[in-house]
């Protein structure tokens, strides 16, 4: 079942009808919808669209087009084309709806199969009236044409069937006799009957094209007003026709040896192109009418004399790829009309001097793929209105002056792929030459006699020089003012200048792709587009092509890196537009444009400047960046630092490297620009701070033999330093060191490296360190000595009175103590100058102790005590380390609240120290130790650990606990209670660590 819509036309109105294909059995039923669509057809113009339970229909009202789809076929109607689309893709399709006759004026069939009755029934049946173009495509007959399948179509006038397998017989076309245009290609015809297009005596034009014809009768065609004849990729071997309206004839790509025009006046063009024809007869055309022969690809080695002369409509000759090697000279004589004349791709070396004797008016000339060596300017004297001249790819080795001379209407010259060397001064003097193609040749310069050789060409639009040896670009660029497109990819241009591109005066586009570019030189690039017109005369479509795998990427090139990195002024990205793929010349393919900027570098000896100083031993090289000259003196094995450093009045400073050598010892470099130095890795023993640049701004000294730094005064030294390094080095931790931990605690903000410098074979950090702990009085050893022989002696004395009093001494003078009993030794006079009792010293995890329990019970009470707390007694700011021993120092006693906590404080355990420090300097007790909370004793300080095998300690929660404390504090008469301010400073055991 299929559905269909079609357009109907009347003289009153424009009717849109949908076309449904049912079965009987629903006739009656549609046709009454047909009948109620056409009473509502005067009022509404809108299409109507049926649909049954087999077929679909759908509507596109804006393009006014109704697709029905039953099964697999489909049919469709444009009305606005006036066009119907039939598709079966089935045999099964029964045509039974019957509308009003309707004209349609194209009706496409494909993939159907063509019953007995004929096209004409089926298109009656669906109410087609007219058609005037037919178009079957892929059709099925069962046997040959016969006229009963295009019977009564006398409305046709253009058939068209392809992909047919036809069998054409004397009455195929009887039904058409109206037809002017029949197409019958690709349908494999073998044979043409004689009589088979005598019916049709308005055929004008006739497509044969395609098929397996072998022959042609000579009369075939008598009778028939033919003007079109298309016999093209058949197989016919000889042609000779007798038709004296045809103007346009098609033979091309069959296997003809022998052809005939006699009979053919009125022949305007004709296409011989492939086929196997050796030769031809003189003056071939001289009985027809002849405007355009199209003969390529064969092998017609030689052209008969006067083979195209005396035909005075020819206007276009086509002889390409015949393997001509000769022409001859009178070929073209009296033919004066020609335009066009194309022997390309054929094997001629020369052409006969008086060839173009009578071809003024020739305005294209294609001599192209050839093997011409010279060009003669006589030959083309007579040329004088030739406006395109091809002659590329041939053997052309120089064009000499005046070659082109002639040719003063010339607009377009391809001479690409030849052999050019060079031009003389003269030889491109075509003053209206707009385009020149000289792409492929070996042109290496466009300089002759001191003279450009292209200055001539005033008009000039578009050149192509790409593929030639060109290593530069010629200021005579400047005078082709015209000139917006230039190609000079894949020459040997290194370096490209500002200077350069402003010779190549406001071109669009230029295209310098696959150099070996090496340098882009854009220093002067911002003079330059300062110095252009106004913004209404800018060039602000200049655009160059760039692209390179040999670019040289190092300071040389540090203009255009700015250009690509925007960092020029905007009115330059006015100027000038560059797209570019450079590659480094470096092994890694690296994109230039990936390139830091930082890192483009030249050695110090292409650095230009009259004031700079010698270079030896050491890599020197200068970075424009930021004007800075690199001194690279690393792994050189040197022994001795260099006294003279690289430097000139147009640099800012100097990098010194001296990295991974053998020096020893620093010269003066005070009063040198340097403000990189690198000492690393060497074997240095002592190093003067005052004798390193004043401006230094880094110093990486790691890896040495440094002991220690002997400067003591820091004032003035190094002012504008930002880092140091100083790891891996002998640094001493004794008294001599203490202007080496004055340094560190300087500049510890400076210093990049300061949680990895310790002491010499020691894990101990030198910035932990201050100088009092390192600084303890140096006993004399004879002093030892005689106190050890006194001490002997008098141990020996009071030792059984000192066996039984040290076993009761604690519990007796605690008990005292308690009652309000002085202990018969006074500290009063020791300690009167002491501003605290007793220091704390904690860590802030065990604040809540303090704070809560110890301050309340010490400070509160009968005898309370003057507590120094770190964070209510601290000067904000001052310097961590000298706190604690400021503390220590203006305390009478140090009182430790060892924890877990303590251990892990960096500062916890410095505060011990310095009070284990000072308690010995003096000989006195001054520690408490507070057990505070469980710890492991792995863990304790081997200081600490020793001092608690050979001291008592108080362990929070003991029974005793406050009169054990109060006991071992300074023994003080009874005081008030006094208010103090509360200062905070930072946490001393949480210090900010330096990196």
């Amino acid at each position: 079942m299929l559905s269909m819509v079609m357009s109907a036309q009347s003289p009153l109105t424009r009717r849109e009808c949908c076309i449904t294909i049912h079965s009987r059995s629903k006739m009656n039923w549609f046709i009454n919808i047909i009948i109620f669509q056409v009473l509502l057809g005067q009022v509404l113009s809108d299409l109507l669209c049926l649909s049954s339970d087999e077929c679909s229909c759908k509507h596109h009202v804006y393009k006014d087009e109704i697709q029905m789809e039953c099964g697999l076929s489909t049919v469709e109607a444009n009305l606005m084309e006036s066009i119907i689309k039939i598709e079966c893709n089935s045999d099964k399709i029964h045509w039974e709806q019957h509308f009003d006759q309707i004209n349609i004026k194209d009706l496409h069939y494909a993939n159907c199969l063509l019953s007995d009755t004929g096209i004409y029934q089926t298109i009656s049946t669906l109410g087609i009236n007219k058609v005037q173009n037919m178009k079957l495509v892929s059709m099925r007959l069962n046997g040959s044409l016969e006229n009963g399948y295009l019977s009564n179509l006398e409305s046709v006038k253009t058939l068209d069937i392809s992909l047919t397998k036809l069998i054409l017989t004397n009455e195929s076309f009887k039904g058409t006799p109206y037809l002017t245009k029949l197409y019958l290609r690709h349908n494999y015809i073998e044979e043409i009957p004689s009589g088979v297009f005598k019916s049709l005596t308005f055929l004008e034009i006739l497509d044969l094209g395609d098929n397996k014809i072998t022959k042609i009768n000579s009369d075939l065609f008598y009778g028939i007003p033919l003007k079109g004849l298309n016999l093209d990729s058949n197989y016919l071997t000889t042609l000779d026709l007798n038709i004296q309206s045809l103007k346009h004839l098609d033979v091309a790509n069959n296997q003809i040896t022998f052809i005939t025009v006699g009979n053919l006046s009125k022949l305007v063009d004709i296409s011989l192109n492939k086929n196997v024809l050796v030769t031809m007869p003189n003056q071939t055309f001289e009985n027809t009418s002849l405007e355009s022969i199209r003969f390529s690809y064969g092998n017609f080695t030689t052209l008969p004399h006067r083979f195209l002369t005396n035909l005075d409509r020819l206007l276009y000759i086509y002889l390409r790829s015949l393997n001509l090697e000769k022409v001859p000279e009178n070929m073209i004589w009296n033919s004066s009309n020609i335009i066009e004349l194309s022997l390309a791709s054929n094997r001629l070396n020369e052409l006969p001097a008086m060839f173009f004797r009578d071809a003024g008016k020739m305005k294209l000339l294609d001599l192209s793929k050839n093997q011409i060596k010279n060009i003669n300017y006589e030959l083309l004297r007579p040329l004088i209105k030739l406006e395109t001249l091809d002659l590329s790819n041939n053997l052309i080795v120089q064009i000499n002056n005046f070659g082109l001379r002639y040719l003063r209407n010339l607009k377009y010259l391809n001479l690409e792929r030849n052999k050019i060397i060079n031009f003389e001064r003269e030889a491109l003097n075509v003053p209206k030459l707009t385009t020149l193609k000289l792409s492929h040749n070996k042109i290496s310069s466009l300089i002759s006699n001191y003279s450009f050789s292209l200055h001539y060409l005033d008009e000039i639009e578009t050149i192509d020089l790409s593929n030639n040896f060109i290593n530069c670009i010629d200021p005579g660029w400047l005078n082709l003012i015209k000139l917006n497109n230039i190609n000079l990819a894949s020459n040997n241009i290194t370096i490209l200048r500002i200077q350069d591109i402003q010779y190549i005066n406001e071109i669009v586009r230029t295209n310098l792709n696959n150099n070996p570019l090496e340098i882009i030189d854009l220093s002067n690039l911002e003079i330059f587009a300062r110095a252009q017109s106004p913004p209404h005369n800018f060039w602000n479509n200049r655009r160059i092509n760039l692209s390179s795998d040999k670019f040289i990427c190092d300071c040389r090139n540090y203009e255009f890196a700015r250009f690509l990195h925007n960092q020029m002024p905007k009115i330059v990205y006015k100027y000038l537009q560059i797209e570019q793929k450079l590659i480094c010349n470096d092994g890694l393919r690296t994109e230039f444009s990936n390139v830091n900027m930082e890192s483009l570098t030249c050695d110090w000896e292409i650095f230009d400047d009259e004031d700079k100083t010698d270079c030896s031993e050491c890599e020197c090289t200068y970075r424009p960046h930021d004007k800075s000259a690199l001194m690279n003196c690393s792994n050189k094995n040197l022994t001795l630092a260099p006294e003279i450093i690289i430097s000139s009045k147009n640099i800012n400073y100097t990098e010194l490297n001296l990295r991974n050598n053998y020096i020893t010892k620093l010269p003066n470099y005070e009063n040198l620009n340097i403000k990189k130095l690198n000492i690393g890795y060497n074997n240095l023993n002592t190093i003067n701070i005052t004798q390193l640049p004043k401006n230094l701004m880094e110093l990486h000294m790691e890896h040495n033999n440094l002991t220690m730094i002997s400067e003591t005064n820091f004032n003035n030294t190094l002012p504008n330093i930002n880092i140091i390094t100083m790891n891996s080095n002998s640094w001493i931790c004794d008294c001599d060191a203490k202007n080496t931990i004055n340094f560190i605690h300087k500049y510890s903000s400076k210093i990049f490296d300061l949680a990895n410098i310790t002491c010499y074979q020691s894990s101990t950090l030198l910035y932990t360190l201050t100088v009092e702990e390192v600084c303890l009085e140096r006993l004399n050893t004879a002093t030892i000595i005689i106190v050890s022989m006194f001490l002997a002696i008098f141990s020996l004395v009071l030792g059984l009175l000192w066996i039984l009093y040290n076993n009761y001494k604690t519990k007796i003078k605690i008990w005292l103590y308690s009652h309000n009993i002085t202990w018969p030794i006074s500290e009063e006079s020791l300690d009167q100058d002491k501003k605290y009792d007793a220091f704390i010293s904690f860590s802030h995890k065990d604040e809540e102790l303090v704070a809560k329990h110890l301050v309340p019970g010490l400070e509160g009470g009968n005898s309370p005590f003057k507590l120094c707390l770190h964070y209510r007694d601290w000067v904000v700011g001052d310097w961590i380390p000298a706190q604690i021993a400021r503390s220590v120092d203006e305390s009478r006693r140090t009182i430790i609240v060892l924890s877990q906590h303590f251990l892990d404080s960096v500062w916890g355990r410095t505060e011990f120290r310095t009070a284990y420090s000072s308690a010995l300097n003096e000989r006195r007790s001054r520690i408490i130790v507070i057990l505070y909370g469980d710890m492991s004793t792995k863990d304790l300080d081997p200081e600490l650990k020793a001092y608690l095998s050979m001291n008592t300690y108080i362990k929070w929660g003991d029974s005793w606990f406050w009169e054990k404390l109060r006991y071992a504090l300074p023994h003080r008469p009874e005081t008030k209670n006094k208010i103090r301010t509360k200062i905070i400073v930072p946490d001393k055991l949480n210090p900010i660590l330096l990196t």
